[in-house]
């Protein structure tokens, strides 16, 4: 136990340092006006800081991550189909509620091209971060089993939703506050699917998507750099927040149902194996 209980610790830390990079660069480069420069660094922070995350368990844990094209599909579009119906909803959403066409589709298309990589960079770093380290890490420690794999999901859950307390700005106490909740839905949807599909490519994707689809319609406009300024210092109100989490609150039920589900499953099978026996 103390043993495991080390192990736990470490992994911790790791997953901590493995922010440490992003946490750098985006202090070197505050203020800098040039947003593909300002992307591009913050990637490549984000890429290796997850690359190395993703080794340190594949090395500790010795556990297949799944960054490959098995299970992929049923990752996304089965375990995740929730997120992606999420996505369209919110990108159709937004286009009525916030698209403005300062730039043709062809001039902007460079743009929409550079942001979904960069929002997958934003996957990996996270995912490896609360996924990959911290998901395994509390599942090893807890055990694979029911009452562990529940821990280990909501733990690292709720770390990822405390992780978004960083974007705490002094203006924006609502909104941030209300994140935190509702990554904490997310990362149990998340952390679900990794568990159900393994395949952490798959999550990556995912997350990516989401972030993605928050900044679409944005790079339409002359000036997106200002407005996303505003809008990380715009403050949601109450009833906002509560319409937002109400919304949100749809991962955590799949997540619950999910595991649920996956769980019932693996006592039929136990059961039908006893019996063949």
């Amino acid at each position: 136990m103390e043993k495991k209980k080390g192990w736990l610790f470490l992994s911790i830390i790791v997953a901590v340092l493995g922010l440490v990079p992003l946490v750098v660069v985006s202090r070197l480069i505050k203020g800098m006006a040039n947003d593909i420069l300002v992307e591009s660094l913050k990637f490549a922070a984000r890429a290796v800081a997850g690359i190395l995350l993703i080794l340190y368990v594949k090395k500790v844990y010795k556990v297949r991550v799944g960054l490959s094209r098995k299970r992929l599909f049923k990752g996304i579009f089965w375990h995740g189909l929730v997120i992606v119906l999420f996505s369209v909803g919110m990108l159709v959403l937004n286009y009525f509620n916030d698209a403005r066409f300062e730039r043709s589709l062809i001039e902007v298309m460079p743009l929409l091209l550079f942001y979904m990589v960069m929002n997958l960079g934003i996957g990996l770093l996270e995912e490896s971060v609360c996924r990959c380290v911290l998901f395994n890490s509390f599942k090893e420690f807890f055990g694979d089993n029911k009452k562990g794999v529940y821990l280990a999901t909501f733990l690292s859950a709720f770390l990822f939703g405390v992780i978004h307390l960083g974007n705490l700005n002094g203006s924006n106490t609502i909104s941030t506050i209300t994140q935190v909740i509702y990554a904490t839905f997310f990362g149990m949807l998340f952390a679900v699917i990794y568990y159900r599909s393994g395949n952490l490519l798959s999550c990556i994707i995912l997350h990516g998507m989401v972030d993605y689809v928050a900044c679409f319609w944005r790079l339409f406009l002359n000036d997106r750099v200002g407005q996303k300024i505003v809008d990380e210092h715009t403050d949601s109100s109450i009833g906002d927040a509560v319409v937002t989490l109400a919304i949100t609150s749809v991962f955590l039920i799949a997540a619950l149902v999910q595991l649920r589900m996956e769980f019932k499953k693996t006592k039929s099978n136990r059961r039908v194996s006893l019996q063949q026996a």
